[in-house]
């Protein structure tokens, strides 16, 4: 997903935005790839939607939603909406990773979590961002931005809708997921 270039800072919206455009891209790809019934990109690009959708839910539960809880005043209750949809997300994530993309339950869960990652991303860039943004200021964003940057190097790059979501317990188990993930794709390749 989107990566800064050195030396140059990326504040945390801008760095959630491009995840958002670089994921409705790869959406665009499954439909383009499904119209040719061509399966071997229909499987890359499964695979990145997964890694992609791992890694960016791992750094908004680790980055994000702490500083919403802060800094809005119904910050608890946007940050439980918003984990309720990221686990959906992860449950679909489930029925996809490793799946064969044209199978009838790997195929619905994509078509199922393309919606709801469109709903997700439109309450995001439409309510949430922009109350954040007004919040807490360009610098603490750009701190922030520099946090998920870090957290995308260790985040697991496979669903796991079981482990917590939430601090602590997302940050511990989610090294350990990024461990066991990254033997999983090493294994794999």
């Amino acid at each position: 997903m989107t990566n800064t270039t050195p030396g140059m800072s990326t504040d945390a919206i801008e760095l959630l935005m491009g995840d958002h455009r670089e994921v409705e891209q790869l959406f665009e790809m499954m439909n383009k790839a499904r119209q040719s019934s061509d399966v071997d990109q229909q499987r890359y690009v499964a695979e990145h939607v997964v890694e992609d959708l791992s890694v960016h839910a791992v750094i908004e539960e680790e980055v994000l939603y702490p500083a919403m809880r802060d800094a809005l005043p119904d910050g608890d209750q946007l940050v439980e909406e918003a984990l309720q949809e990221h686990q959906e997300a992860k449950e679909l994530l489930t029925r996809i990773d490793g799946k064969d993309p044209q199978s009838e339950d790997a195929s619905a869960a994509f078509d199922e979590l393309v919606a709801t990652i469109h709903h997700h991303v439109l309450d995001e860039e439409t309510q949430l961002l922009p109350r954040l943004r007004g919040a807490l200021g360009q610098e603490r964003l750009e701190q922030m931005g520099k946090k998920m940057e870090l957290a995308r190097k260790a985040a697991p790059t496979h669903p796991h809708p079981h482990a917590p979501n939430t601090p602590p317990g997302n940050v511990a188990a989610g090294a350990f997921a990024a461990v066991v993930d990254k033997i999983r794709d090493a294994l794999r390749s």
